[in-house]
């Protein structure tokens, strides 16, 4: 029987505060990255290993023969992780990881039916910007019956990480999706706004259509009509409307140079997060969740701890699986955690 959780790529920036914030010593977990030096660092916290790379399946599959879950902090891009996400069907194994953007997210739901003819639950989105628009968008819903429509989005402050800049400045200007009557409708990203307010203070948020909500909270709710919108600073919205675009192409092969590895110690203490989710149905009634939350990285990793907590439990679902499947309880009572709820 496989007991063991992988938790892949400790050695990046949100691994290392998973191993800070997040480990549970009393779990069986290994740790895992293609890098040797993980050798030192399981070695110091006196933990079980693996050392691989992700390019082949076949490759993987033999780190995997006593492994029951790999939780992927690593990697977003699909792209990178195919090969990671074929030996987790393969092997039984279920698989857990950040990606948030439409076309990762659609491309693991495209490996549902795989998944479930095989018992292995599929699990991206699991970082802060979608397990809470999940939630909210689930909670909203349940709160108001009958709800046809579902705006949502986040706002997070201070800086990010090298990885999540790079990410976001290469699909800044990708045409994502909305969801209207059921179907996915093309849309580009700052062609609208939306006002939330949180704690008496608006915020104006972008849409951001290649955020991956179209297919998550359309699972969780079943609500037909969804845009997902995020609050940005001013420079990347320009590069989201098409602008500047050699000034993007240009942070993207250097960036390395100007952007810290993440945020300091100090940032990770005092920034804070919301997210919202706004449902509204024929009558025009409006209710909305906003959640706040502790810094977007600390938030990924106490929930990603969460998660773990939860598959050694072998609380799962086979297939593809929205973070909201473990309700709210995957939020509530992390430090800094507040749901507010107004209805109009």
């Amino acid at each position: 029987m496989k007991t063991k959780i992988l938790v892949y790529g400790v050695l990046g920036y949100t691994g290392n505060l998973f191993l800070e914030h997040a480990l549970d010593k009393d779990l069986p977990i290994v740790l895992g990255a293609r890098e040797i030096e993980l050798k030192d660092k399981a070695a110091e916290l006196g933990m079980e290993y693996r050392i691989f790379e992700i390019n082949a399946a076949q490759n993987i599959s033999s780190h995997l023969s006593d492994i029951k879950a790999v939780i992927n902090l690593a990697n977003i891009s699909y792209s990178v992780n195919r090969h990671l996400i074929d030996a987790c069907i393969q092997t039984n194994t279920h698989y857990v990881d950040l990606a948030a953007e439409y076309p990762d997210m659609i491309n693991i739901y495209n490996l549902d039916h795989a998944a479930l003819s095989c018992g292995v639950m599929l699990m991206p989105g699991a970082g802060f910007n979608l397990v809470t628009t999940d939630i909210a968008g689930m909670i909203a819903s349940k709160l108001l019956p009958g709800s046809k429509k579902l705006s949502l989005g986040f706002a997070t402050f201070g800086s990010a990480s090298r990885g999540t800049i790079k990410s976001v400045l290469r699909l800044a200007t990708e045409t994502g999706y909305s969801r209207l009557a059921g179907y996915l409708i093309e849309s580009k990203p700052a062609s609208e706004e939306h006002v939330f307010i949180a704690e008496g203070k608006e915020y104006t948020l972008i849409n951001n259509p290649i955020m991956g909500d179209v297919v998550t909270s359309f699972l969780s709710t079943n609500i037909q009509d969804i845009k997902a919108y995020s609050y940005y600073p001013w420079i990347l919205v320009q590069f989201m409307k098409g602008r500047m675009n050699w000034l993007r192409k240009f942070l993207m092969n250097h960036g390395r140079w100007f952007f810290p590895t993440g945020p300091s110690k100090a940032e990770l203490l005092k920034q804070h997060t919301y997210s919202w989710a706004q449902v509204e149905n024929n009558e025009n009634q409006k209710l909305t969740v906003t959640i706040k939350g502790p810094q977007a990285y600390i938030f990924t990793v106490k929930v990603i701890g969460r998660i773990i907590h939860q598959i050694a439990q072998a609380n799962i679902s086979p297939g593809f699986t929205p973070p909201s499947f473990y309700g709210r309880n995957l939020i509530e009572g992390i430090d800094g955690v507040q749901i507010s709820v107004v209805k109009e």
